[in-house]
Parts: structure tokens; C-alpha cells; sequence
């Protein structure tokens, strides 16, 4: 994926080049994933409206996120929002307790790390400190949990599906979709996006692995901001979390591993759960592959 330098924004990369399984590449500047845009300077808008010919913003977060960090509008570029969860996760009837504890803290992690001079960051902060300082609290396990939600929620699954949809039915220019920190939510639609283009699976981990998704100025803050010299056991404590904010391959092999287990393969998972049959696939193989 190729790093497009933005002033504002983090982590945008252009997924074009990437080769599939059958030797086709990935059109450049056609399908674009990021960090969230509110920092947006006025050359960084012009480079995506001019350069990189977006004409679709496609925004995966929250309705609080949103509402505090809104995307700027563009000339020439429509904005939907697509949240992947809803922030709303009290709905019984959406997450069980378990699956609302895990996305909240999630949730706040996100907030922090995207954040870092919000004022309303204290009390994010104090919940993701009381859980990583939990005894035999588990970081791996904690974004396996998290990938395994994303699996198996019907929500987030119908919120995947409309995600495809407005890939099938572009018409013209490039779409741009992100999360907050364009990592985890903008990632497990990047990954499954190039596995239905028919990127093998091991390169797309290998992708996620080569791809710094934080920047480590950021991630050594939230450390800090979390673990400060002044708890104690900063150190250990820093190193857990860490594994929260830094670099994360294992969890999109977590992520593909989840599928398989409960729908035998992501084929089987993108035609059951998400509804992307033969036809819409060769449809985004039309549009976003070439010879």
C-alpha cells in the first residue's frame, strides 16, 4: 500500500498496485483508506479532490465521533456514513453484555489514541488504564475478542455489506473510506476488500505487517498519557498496552482465523454473512483491477 503524504490526516494509503493471486493489479487512485479527515489542511482536501480524484467519502465511525470530529466537506466529493458499530451498544438487542464491555473499551482506546489533546480525555483514559491494569488482563486475547465481534455481528455484518455496496455501484472517481485512526474498522475492510479481489490471504497479512498503521509519536503519548512514571509498574504496564496501540498483524491473522472458524472459510464468510456473491465480485474486479 502506498503512503500518501497528508498533512492532517494519518495513515492513507492507496491500496493501488497490489497484485492479486491471478497477476491482475489494483488500479492507483481508486480505493484509498485513512485515518479520519476533521484535521484535514486545505492542501491535503485539494490533493484528494485534484490529485487522487476522490468522489466518495465513505465514514466508518461512530455518530459521537462524528459529531465531535466531523469530516470537512469538499467540493465535488459526497460524504455517507456507514458506521460499522453503533455507539448506541446499550441495545440489548444488538450486543450482549459481554460483546458491550468489550466494544465500550474499545471505544474509548480509539478515543484516546485519535484525541490526544481532547479535554474530554481523562475519563477514557481512567477506563482503559483499570482495564489493562486488571490482573491477567490479556492484549492479544482482548483484539482477538474484538475481531471475533466483528465476525459474527449481524450489525456490523449488514454495516460490511453496505460497504461493498457502495463499491459495486461507484460511479467514477475514487472512494475513500476511515475510521478514527484508520486502523482497525478501515483495516478489516481493507483486508476483506482485497481477499474478494483475490489478493491471497498471506499477502494481505504481509501488507498489514509492512504498513506502520501508528504513528509512533502518537502511540509513545498514549503510553505515556495511560502509564506515566508517577503509577506504578509504569513500564509493565506500558508494554501491555502497547500491544493495544502499536503494530497489530497478528490480529488480522486473528481476524481471518475467526472466520474460519465459524464459516469454514472467508469465501463462505463474504457469500453467507455479508452477501457479496459472484456477480458483485466480478463486478469490483472490473472496476478496481487491471491486466
Amino acid at each position: 500500500m502506498e503512503k500518501i503524504s497528508l498533512q492532517g490526516v494519518k495513515n492513507a494509503r492507496d491500496l493501488g498496485g497490489i497484485r492479486t493471486a491471478d497477476g491482475k493489479v489494483i488500479r492507483k487512485k481508486h480505493l484509498i483508506k485513512s485515518g479520519q479527515l476533521f484535521g484535514a489542511t486545505p492542501q491535503d482536501m485539494q490533493t484528494l479532490r485534484d490529485e487522487y480524484q476522490v468522489k466518495l467519502i465513505v465514514d466508518l465511525r461512530t455518530q459521537t465521533e462524528r459529531t465531535r470530529y466531523p469530516d470537512p466537506e469538499i467540493r465535488g466529493i459526497s460524504n455517507i456514513w456507514n458506521p460499522i458499530f453503533k455507539e448506541d451498544i446499550q441495545g440489548a438487542s444488538v450486543f450482549t453484555p459481554g460483546e458491550k464491555e468489550i466494544l465500550e473499551k474499545h471505544l474509548k482506546a480509539l478515543f484516546i489514541l485519535n484525541h490526544c489533546s481532547d479535554k474530554m480525555e481523562d475519563a477514557a483514559v481512567e477506563a482503559v488504564r483499570e482495564m489493562v491494569q486488571k490482573e491477567q488482563f490479556d492484549p492479544e486475547a482482548y483484539m482477538a475478542r474484538i475481531y471475533h465481534k466483528f465476525v459474527n455481528n449481524q450489525v456490523i455484518q449488514k454495516q460490511i455489506k453496505q460497504f461493498f455496496s457502495l463499491l459495486v455501484n461507484r460511479r467514477g472517481g475514487a472512494v475513500l473510506w476511515h475510521c478514527g485512526a484508520g486502523k482497525d474498522r478501515s483495516g478489516i475492510c481493507c483486508a476483506l476488500l482485497l481477499y474478494a479481489l483475490g489478493v491471497p490471504k498471506a499477502d494481505i497479512i504481509e501488507y498489514y505487517a509492512a504498513t506502520e498503521e501508528s504513528s509512533e509519536d502518537a502511540v509513545e503519548y498514549i503510553l505515556e498519557k495511560l502509564f506515566p512514571a508517577s503509577v506504578p509498574g509504569n513500564d509493565r504496564y506500558q508494554e501491555i498496552a502497547r500491544k493495544i496501540f502499536g503494530k497489530k498483524t497478528c490480529y488480522i491473522e486473528a481476524f481471518f482465523n475467526a472466520i474460519e472458524k465459524d464459516y469454514i472459510s472467508v469465501d463462505n464468510y463474504l457469500q453467507k454473512a455479508v452477501e457479496l456473491h459472484v456477480d458483485n465480485i466480478v463486478r469490483l474486479k472490473t472496476l478496481y483491477l487491471k491486466p
